[in-house]
């Protein structure tokens, strides 16, 4: 992180967040920096306790992605960190938190919104608010008002001094079956650790109106489990689909492709009360085509769905066929055949240079 003047700050040099641009210039570089810093919690204090947020206790120092071994230094617990797109108060992200404990030291970083559909969206036109959140086993988490990509970068970044084993996404209220990848913030979560060189997966559960993560914190600790003990390639990921049924009624573990899902999207027009029209995207919630192999199919079957997904998004197929196609420039055909390549503009510069030369 840097200053508007591009220099680094260091530990003792927290930069005060959220503080008002001071009014008087000379007034605000002559103020203490421990009563600016004083000041600028307060205001956080203070603006959490309006939005009903539970109070953050005392803000540790600014955080690098660098972690020092001391010698002798016994190897420490895997690093665990649990990020959703549901929001920092989603009881599903709690239950893969504590399905996680007993295997590393969990980090919970999450947004402070639901933040379903919304991709592999990333932050960079605006500022990131961090704010430290009471989980509902007592524990500490952090929240962010982004996306879950901005979650996941912001802990690669340099926010923690610790670096990450494994990054786990979810659990996702609603399965992320086929198409649903790619609209994903769950999966897009997984992927932006990926793009950092670090194992990850992604978790959903199927939806139910008396959802219980019982299955779904089980799969998670499987998953979770083969991971750090096997690894993944560069650029390889997981997309985990529970079915939502108890844990004595699942199917055990299919290995999986990606599915098709069926949409059923309605384009809702609606005007506001000052007479202006909006829109909204609606309509039934989305089948699927059950093809057997299928991510849907398994679910559908009462089966926990293991999809794996790389980032390389590369059509080798279609790029085989594409290299019988015929990719000649205009340009080039033309001095193949022998016919003056000359734009338009030029023939008619050219021109004029020989009538000036007959004058």
């Amino acid at each position: 992180m840097t200053d508007e003047k591009g220099r680094t700050p260091s530990r003792d040099e927290e930069p005060a967040r959220d503080e008002e641009p001071a009014r008087d210039g000379d007034a605000a570089r002559d103020q203490p920096p421990e009563m600016t810093r004083e000041r600028a919690r307060a205001e956080r204090r203070d603006l959490d306790k309006e939005r009903g947020e539970p109070v953050a206790g005392k803000r540790g120092k600014p955080r690098s992605l660098k972690r020092v071994a001391t010698p002798g230094e016994a190897p420490s617990r895997p690093r665990i960190l649990v990020t959703n797109d549901d929001g920092i108060e989603s009881r599903g992200l709690l239950a893969l938190k504590l399905a996680l404990d007993p295997l590393g030291d969990v980090t919970v970083v999450a947004p402070d919104t639901n933040q379903s559909a919304v991709g592999h969206q990333k932050t960079l036109m605006r500022p990131l608010r961090v704010r430290e959140r009471s989980l509902g086993d007592g524990s500490m988490g952090y929240s962010v008002d982004g996306s879950p990509t901005d979650c996941v970068s912001l802990a690669f970044l340099g926010f923690f001094e610790e670096r990450f084993d494994l990054v786990a996404s979810g659990i996702n209220y609603g399965a992320n079956l086929g198409d649903d990848i790619t609209y994903s913030g769950t999966v897009s979560a997984a992927m932006e650790a990926v793009i950092n060189s670090c194992p990850a997966f992604a978790i959903s559960q199927e939806y139910d109106e008396h959802i219980d993560f019982t299955l779904a914190g089980m799969a998670a600790t499987v998953v979770a489990r083969n991971i750090l003990e096997h690894g993944l390639k560069r650029g390889e990921l997981i997309s985990v689909n529970v079915p939502a049924v108890p844990a004595d009624e699942a199917q055990g573990f299919e290995i999986t492709r990606v599915g098709r899902r069926v949409y059923q999207d309605e384009l809702i027009r609606r005007t506001d009360p000052r007479g202006i029209p909006y829109f909204w995207i609606g309509g039934p919630a989305p089948s699927g085509i059950p093809v057997p192999g299928t991510d849907f199919h398994a679910v559908v079957n009462r089966r926990i769905s293991v999809t794996p997904l790389h980032l390389d998004l590369t059509g080798r197929s279609l790029m085989r066929q594409l290299k019988s196609w015929e990719w000649t420039l205009e340009r080039e055909q033309a001095v193949a055949d022998g016919v003056p390549t000359t734009s338009p503009v030029e023939q008619e510069r050219i021109v004029e240079e020989a009538q000036i030369e007959r004058r």
